[in-house]
């Protein structure tokens, strides 16, 4: 499976003079002083013990890539819109597909906002859903939430006003092993794109 994940540049150092890299929570942007980011991560982190199998580190988060950039198209991100560092890189990967797990983008929204992800089709639905949901307990508004963010998992491809789903999909996977880099494309700020490795040229 190949999947592009933007990382800092001492990132892309540390890969390879390493030869793996694993997510140090304590380094992350989004877990410092988020609460809902820290809860959805270990939601998520749940999630990949049980699909994909636990990480080989102990204490490690995962490392977040794109699967599907936009318009349901399975390609790189459009680099006008990564501006995540200063100095940062895409890195192409090629992971067996049963050490990835895929969710759909915008679905992954209701997890970080702690909302009910319903599957409603119409806005009188949407209404009848909301109203049921309001009249749960809190344990059972709990239980039936969280198996709604099950559906974020699916990632066929839908369109329509209230179908829309498979458009953006993201991948989570525990490491990046240097052997599984494929292409590095390096973005620094005010410089032009550059391409700094490709294995996949012909040797």
């Amino acid at each position: 499976m190949i999947v592009w994940t933007i990382q800092p540049y001492k990132v892309y150092q540390k890969i390879m003079d390493e030869g793996i890299f694993f997510c140090n929570p304590e380094l992350s942007i989004n877990l410092k002083d988020d609460h809902d980011f820290s809860r959805a991560y270990h939601w998520m982190i749940q999630q990949m013990i049980k699909q994909i199998g636990p990480s080989n580190k102990k204490d490690t988060y995962p490392i977040w890539a794109w699967y599907r950039s936009r318009d349901y198209q399975h390609r790189r991100p459009d680099f006008r819109w990564v501006k995540d560092y200063p100095d940062e890189v895409c890195i192409e990967l090629e992971i067996p597909e049963k050490k990835v797990l895929l969710s759909d983008f915008q679905g992954w929204h209701f997890v970080l906002n702690d909302l009910y992800y319903s599957d409603a089709k119409s806005d009188e639905e949407w209404d009848c859903k909301e109203k049921w949901f309001d009249n749960l307990t809190v344990n059972q508004q709990q239980r039936v939430k969280e198996e709604s963010w099950q559906r974020i998992f699916d990632i066929t491809p839908r369109h329509g006003e209230w179908e829309v789903n498979g458009d953006v999909v993201q991948a989570c996977f525990w490491a990046i092993k240097k052997d599984q880099i494929r292409k590095v494309w390096r973005l620094q700020k005010g410089k032009k794109v550059q391409l700094i490795k490709n294995s996949t040229q012909p040797k």
